[in-house]
Formats: structure tokens, C-alpha cells, sequence
């Protein structure tokens, strides 16, 4: 077998193990529920129309993505609401998003509430459908949502959900209105768009390279009005023993796909950090990836391969740039690597997928 062919099979052996099993957790379906049956539309019609089958309730239960979508589809066909969504920002709480909810609004600033989220997101999103990330300059931050899928769908009704739910507690856990520079959103836009700028009080862009919410960077300085650092770390520990609790160990390759992301633009994203990372020694993490018939660096070349994608739709950022980002310390590292992945340089796939560059 070629090298090329190894690879190749080595990212369709991983995938395998990372999408089948993305789910959402209960907190976040319920409150689509909720403002589902707020509106006239009953969970059973609801969960009818979706064509699945109902799941047991509590906080630990988990739905698949592909079902979470469907509910998703089928609540703006039901409700003849294509800004649903906005509802669903509206009644957001700490529980729609598991306990994490509760660690987050203990933080003492927003930027810490932002910075948290990696690390316990798995309550809510499992990492192989979508990515949150966190990018600054001196005077903005945006915060964006992307898909990584190859094999689910995007769902515009989930995305703006999403983001508006962001908004939504980051106002609550502040305390007071958080303005914005603009929100973007990467599906076409819909006939109507007044609701949206009157929710987000800033202009609202559609057809963008992401979903994404830009506000001034002194605002991740913000106090939070619950900030208890006691509370906070035993929240966090429920959080920890919740994923512990929530998850099979087998999911290995995902949480390892986690604790690399922060890892790779500081260039250490090596075994030895990733398992320090994880709390297990390098020839556990080691042995623990070879039960799945993975390797590390399997997981680390899926993960580059996946970002690499989502880092070119962003115009600003320079090949050296996206290169220092994934964790390789030379650019013809990073273009040889994706020639390897797409059989195309990093440019020619830019310029084919139409991405415009800033003049």
C-alpha cells in the first residue's frame, strides 16, 4: 500500500468511529420541544413528523444528530417559522446546555465562560458533527460554529438555534445587554430578516463562510454576575464525572480529537501532551487508540484535515497562517500534508470553492 493510500485509509478508519455516533444532549432537544409546543405543535406530532422514535426523557438521555436534525427540520415546517430559532434563544437557561450551563455561569468573566467551553462541550455537541471556535485581533472577537460532517447535513434552523442561544446567555450570565458588531450566518437568507436584527440589535449577514457572532474584544473582559470560584470548580467536576458517566470509554479517538484543537497552534500536540491532557499516561492513551486499530497520529491528521477545511473559508487568514494554526511549524509542511488529504494544494481548493480574498 502507498503511503498516499494509507493515509487515506487511516482517515475513512476514523471517521467511521467519529460520526455514526454524534449526538446531542437531552437539554438542548428539550428546549426545541418546548418552544415547539409553545407555538401549537405537540412533542408527539413534532417527533411524528421527523419519522423517529421517541426517547426516554432525563438529563444523562442522548439523541443522535441525524435525529436531532430531523426534529429540527420538521419543527420550522410545522410551525411555518423560519425564525424559530430566535424562540429558542429567547428561553435558553443554564440546563439547556447539561451542566456545563451551570459551570459556565460560575466563570468569572465571559472570556473564561468562552475559553471553558472546549473542554466540557461534549454535553451538548460531540465534537464529530461541528466545531466552536474563538478567534481575536486587538479589537474584535468572533465566535463561530461550523460543521464538520461529511455525512450529516447542515441544518440552518440548528445553526441559528445555536447562535442565538450563545447570545441568549451570554446576556443572562452577564447580566446586562451584550452589544454586538454583526452576526453571520452561512446559509442563504430567509424572505424575512427584521426579526433577526431586532433580536441580535446589530446587522444579521447571510451566504458568509461561517456562522458567527463578531463583538468587541473588551467584552470577553466582562464580569459575570454569578462568578463563585468554590461553585465553579465543583461544577466543573460535575461536568467531568458527567462525561465519565455520559460516555463509553471507547470513545477514545473523540476525546482525543478534543484535547488536540487548543494543543496544535501552541505546536504541542504530541502524545505525551495529549494524554496529559486526557489524565492517562502515554502508553495508556497508546494502547487505548490501538483497541479501535487507531494510532495518534491518525487522529491528529484527521483533525488537521477536518480544520483545514474551515480555516481556508476564513479569507483573512494567510496559508502561514492556517499552517501555524494546525500545529505544523513550516507552510510546505501543511501543503504537502493536504495534497496528500485532497489530492489539491491549499490555494487551488480555496479558489475552487470560491472564497474571496480580502483586497
Amino acid at each position: 500500500m502507498t503511503h498516499n493510500a494509507s493515509v487515506l485509509s487511516n482517515h475513512a478508519k476514523l471517521e467511521t468511529h467519529l460520526e455514526p455516533i454524534s449526538t446531542v444532549g437531552a437539554g438542548f432537544v428539550t428546549g426545541l420541544l418546548e418552544v415547539c409546543e409553545r407555538l401549537g405543535v405537540s412533542r408527539a406530532g413534532l417527533i411524528d413528523h421527523a419519522g423517529i422514535a421517541a426517547r426516554p426523557g432525563g438529563v444523562e438521555a442522548r439523541w443522535p444528530m441525524a435525529e436531532v436534525i430531523a426534529l429540527f427540520e420538521a419543527s420550522t415546517a410545522l410551525t411555518g417559522r423560519p425564525d424559530l430559532g430566535l424562540d429558542f434563544g429567547r428561553q435558553v437557561r443554564p440546563g439547556t446546555f447539561h451542566v456545563l450551563g451551570y459551570a459556565l455561569m460560575t466563570c468569572k468573566t465571559l472570556g473564561d465562560a468562552i475559553a471553558l467551553v472546549p473542554h466540557y462541550r461534549r454535553l451538548v455537541f460531540d465534537m464529530g458533527y461541528s466545531e466552536m471556535q474563538l478567534r481575536s485581533s486587538d479589537t474584535d472577537a468572533q465566535l463561530s460554529w461550523q460543521v464538520l460532517s461529511q455525512s450529516l447535513p447542515y441544518c440552518p434552523s440548528l445553526a441559528e438555534s445555536l447562535i442565538a442561544a450563545w447570545y441568549s446567555f451570554g446576556r443572562w450570565i452577564a447580566g446586562v445587554d451584550l452589544p454586538l458588531k454583526e452576526v453571520r450566518f452561512s446559509h442563504p437568507s430567509p424572505q424575512k430578516t427584521q426579526s433577526y436584527r431586532q433580536y441580535f440589535g446589530c446587522p444579521v449577514h447571510f451566504g458568509t463562510p461561517e456562522n458567527a457572532l463578531v463583538f468587541s474584544r473588551s467584552l470577553l473582559d466582562m464580569p459575570l454576575v454569578q462568578a463563585d470560584e468554590t461553585l465553579h470548580l465543583a461544577m466543573r467536576e460535575q461536568a467531568r464525572a458527567a462525561i465519565e458517566n455520559t460516555f463509553n470509554a471507547n470513545d477514545i479517538a473523540l476525546r482525543l480529537r478534543q484535547a488536540l484543537i487548543p494543543l496544535m497552534p501552541k505546536c504541542e500536540a504530541t502524545l505525551d501532551k495529549a494524554a496529559v491532557t486526557l489524565a492517562l499516561s502515554s502508553r495508556t492513551l497508546q494502547r487505548r487508540l490501538g483497541e479501535q486499530g487507531l494510532q495518534f497520529q491518525d487522529v491528529l491528521d484527521a483533525t488537521r484535515k477536518d480544520l483545514a477545511k474551515i480555516y481556508l473559508k476564513d479569507a483573512r487568514l494567510g496559508m502561514l497562517d492556517i499552517a501555524l494554526l494546525l500545529g505544523y511549524s513550516e507552510q510546505s509542511s501543511f501543503t504537502r500534508a493536504f495534497k496528500s488529504w485532497f489530492g489539491d494544494t491549499p490555494s487551488g481548493w480555496r479558489k475552487r470553492a470560491h472564497i474571496r480574498l480580502p483586497t
